[in-house]
């Protein structure tokens, strides 16, 4: 008897074809495809990581900031410790996530901007609205003269800092998560391997959607 290879087992176009940008460019952005959900998904949790990796610094500036203006090391030997941790997770999750497929089977939802162009704007008018909140108390405490001006700039630049962090930055990673997913794979063996894999018994169950293009 012979045996029969499974007929999703021979993929009708090999990886190099879906993963063409001239076949990106012909495309519907919008049009579903395997690949283009392997890297949405991807993005969102490498999204999610590189907000710890630029909050990091953040709370260990705040901490380093406010040690400063009260003279107290509390708040530094809190947030220091605290923010490297942050940063340092991020940065072994972050790296993780981007060299292995991600698990397509729950759905991510994102509520923030997916570009940057969405973040930036984001970023503007929070800080706008949140600047001209913090201006309010400044004639008083610019007539004491006792330092509050020099703690309503410091806690405005991170307040500021910190939108960065957890906006701009993760809707930077979403904006470019396929043009990122497509080099790793050209770059990265083993992340290759596994999309070559997932294309040899990827099966689209809806019938609408072809594996690519990305």
């Amino acid at each position: 008897m012979t045996s029969q290879t499974p007929h999703h087992a021979r993929p009708a176009h090999p990886l190099e074809y879906w993963l063409s940008p001239d076949l990106a460019r012909v495309s519907q952005p919008n049009a579903p495809s395997r690949l283009r959900q392997l890297a949405d998904a991807q993005g969102t949790v490498a999204a999610g990581w590189s907000s710890a990796i630029a909050g990091g610094p953040v709370l260990a500036l705040a901490g380093a900031f406010y040690s400063a203006t009260s003279g107290n090391p509390a708040a530094l030997a809190v947030l220091g410790p605290l923010g490297a941790a942050l940063a340092a997770l991020g940065l072994f999750f972050w790296k993780r996530v981007r060299t292995t497929l991600p698990n397509t089977d729950k759905s991510l939802i994102t509520r923030g901007p997916g570009s940057a162009r969405g973040g930036i704007v984001m970023v503007s008018v929070l800080s706008a609205i949140i600047g001209g909140i913090l201006l309010t108390p400044l004639p008083a405490a610019t007539d004491r003269g006792d330092g509050t001006v020099l703690v309503l700039a410091g806690t405005f630049l991170l307040i500021v800092a910190l939108l960065v962090a957890c906006i701009l930055v993760p809707s930077v990673v979403l904006g470019r998560a396929r043009q990122s997913f497509r080099l790793r794979i050209q770059s990265n063996p083993e992340l290759r391997s596994a999309v070559e894999q997932d294309l040899a018994v990827w099966h689209d169950p809806y019938g609408t959607a072809g594996y690519g293009p990305l």
